[in-house]
């Protein structure tokens, strides 16, 4: 189940980036980066192997710290709802970056 919830939230923030694409923000690289992360990340996570799982936890991890430099560099600039929607990703990140990563030592320890 957490699985799938997961892969939902891939595709929520592929979505997202897709649209910052479309609205002209096609010059910052990271946008691009994380649309192939999070790709990678959907296909390796519902492979169900030991590879997509540590690659799901970078791909969170980077997305996470991406994440918090946009909300530091954004603070004092009150763009509310960009500082929101990246608090809800650090969050959102960091409880699935805990439960993938206990995951991932249960699974080596099989």
């Amino acid at each position: 189940m957490v699985v799938y919830l997961t892969v939902v939230w891939m595709i929520i923030n592929i979505t997202l980036f897709t649209l910052m694409l479309l609205n002209g923000d096609v010059e910052d690289v990271n946008n691009w980066i994380e649309i192939a992360l999070w790709i990678i990340s959907i296909v390796g996570l519902l492979s169900a192997k030991k590879w997509g799982l540590a690659f799901t936890v970078f791909t969170l991890a980077y997305t996470l710290s991406t994440s918090v430099g946009i909300m530091i560099y954004v603070q004092g600039l009150s763009f509310d709802a960009v500082l929101w929607v990246n608090a809800v990703r650090v969050l959102v990140n960091a409880i699935l970056i805990v439960y993938f990563f206990k995951q991932l030592l249960d699974y080596r320890s099989k």
